[in-house]
C-alpha cells in the first residue's frame, strides 16, 4: 500500500527561477521507492533524508536555494523512505525498524551506481544517515545532521517494557486526519510549527497529501507514528559516532531547545567536524530557513577534507 503518486508544480522562492527535480522510482528490499533527481547525476551525489512523517519534495526549497549559490554544482537525491510520500508502505507484519531504513539507503546508491555519496539527514533522517555512516564509513564522503545525533538510547531496564507495548499494540487502529482543503492540511501543519512559513506550509501539503471521498490525507502510513523496537544503548549509539570519519556538519534551529536535550552531549564525540545553529529556526530548520542552511552548506561542501580530525570543543558559532 503507497500514497498517491502525483505531480504538482513547484511554486517560486523568493523570485528565483524555479528548479524542478526528476521523479524516478527503484526497487529495493521487496518496495518500490520514489525519489526526485535534481542535477547531473555525473558529479558528486548529495543524498537528502527527511524526518519522520515528511517526504522527499519538503526539500525543494532548499534544493533551490543551494543551486542559487552556484559552485559546487552537485547532483541532489531527495529520497522517499518506505512508507512515506510515494514510495511503497512496509506490509503487514513488518514495521518500520532502523535497519528497514538502512536498507533504503543501501539500495538508493545501488540504484544509482555510486560507490559513496555525502549524505544530508534532518530528524529521523539524520539519525539514520549517522546509522549508515557508522555502519559504512566509505560510503560517506561528508555528512550534514540537522537536528540530529543519533537515535535516542534506551537503557537496560526499558526494554522489555518497550518491547511488551510493541507488540500488544493494536496497528491497525491508528487515528487518521481527514482534510476538506489543501489549505487546511497546510494551515495544520503551521499551527503546529508556526515558524515554518505559509508558502513551505502550502507546499508541503500539496506534495505531502493524497485525495480520498473523505477529503485530503496525509501520504505516509499512520504505523511510522508508532516508535522502533529495534533499540540502542548510550553506549552503542556513541560507537556508531566513533566509527566516523568524514567531515561532519552539526545543524541546530536557535530557537529550538535541542542545545538542551541530553543527546546534545554526544557532538563532542564527533571528529573533523563543526556545529552551527541557525537564527530564526528551530526543530525544522529546512523548512523554516532553508536559505541559511544553504549558506552553511554550500560552504561546507566547498571545504576540502581536513587530513587530521580536529574534535570540536564544544563551541558551536550561529548564522
Amino acid at each position: 500500500m503507497q500514497g498517491s503518486r502525483s505531480r504538482r508544480s513547484l511554486p517560486k522562492v523568493k523570485g528565483k527561477a524555479r528548479i524542478s527535480p526528476r521523479d524516478h522510482f527503484f526497487h529495493s528490499d521487496g518496495l518500490t521507492l520514489h525519489y526526485a533527481e535534481w542535477g547531473d547525476p555525473a558529479h558528486e551525489t548529495l543524498v537528502l533524508v527527511h524526518g519522520n512523517r515528511d517526504q522527499c519534495r519538503s526539500w525543494d526549497f532548499f534544493v533551490s536555494e543551494l543551486f542559487a549559490r552556484g559552485s559546487p554544482d552537485p547532483h541532489v537525491v531527495a529520497l522517499d523512505l518506505r512508507g512515506h510520500g510515494d514510495s511503497d508502505w512496509s506490509p503487514p507484519g513488518r514495521g518500520y525498524q532502523h535497519q528497514d531504513f538502512l536498507r533504503d539507503l543501501a539500495g538508493l546508491l545501488r540504484h544509482l551506481r555510486k560507490d559513496s555519496a555525502t549524505f544530508i539527514g534532518h530528524s529521523l533522517g539524520g539519525s539514520m544517515a549517522l546509522l549508515f555512516a557508522g555502519c559504512f564509513p566509505e560510503r560517506v564522503r561528508k555528512l550534514v545532521l540537522i537536528e540530529a545525533v543519533g537515535p535516542f538510547a534506551r537503557s537496560d531496564g526499558d526494554v522489555p517494557k518497550h518491547l511488551a507495548q510493541w507488540v500488544e499494540e493494536d496497528r491497525s487502529r491508528v487515528e487518521k486526519f481527514f482534510y476538506p482543503t489543501l489549505k487546511d492540511a497546510a494551515r495544520a501543519i503551521r499551527k503546529r510549527f508556526p515558524l515554518i512559513p505559509e508558502a513551505a506550509c502550502d507546499h508541503m501539503a500539496g506534495y505531502g497529501t493524497k485525495v480520498t471521498d473523505r477529503g485530503y490525507l496525509w501520504k505516509y502510513d499512520p504505523r511510522v507514528r508508532f516508535p522502533s523496537y529495534s533499540t540502542f544503548s548510550e553506549g552503542q549509539v556513541r560507537a556508531f559516532i566513533q566509527r566516523l570519519n568524514c567531515p561532519t556538519l552539526l545543524i541546530y534551529g536557535a530557537e529550538g531547545d535541542f542545545m538542551q536535550s541530553p543527546r546534545a552531549a554526544r557532538l563532542g564525540l564527533f571528529k573533523n567536524s563543526e556545529a552551527v545553529g541557525i537564527a530564526g529556526s528551530g526543530h525544522h530548520v529546512p523548512h523554516e530557513r532553508p536559505d541559511g542552511l544553504a549558506k552553511v552548506v554550500a560552504a561546507f561542501l566547498r571545504e576540502q577534507p581536513s587530513p587530521i580530525p580536529s574534535p570540536w570543543q564544544g563551541r558551536g558559532q550561529s548564522l
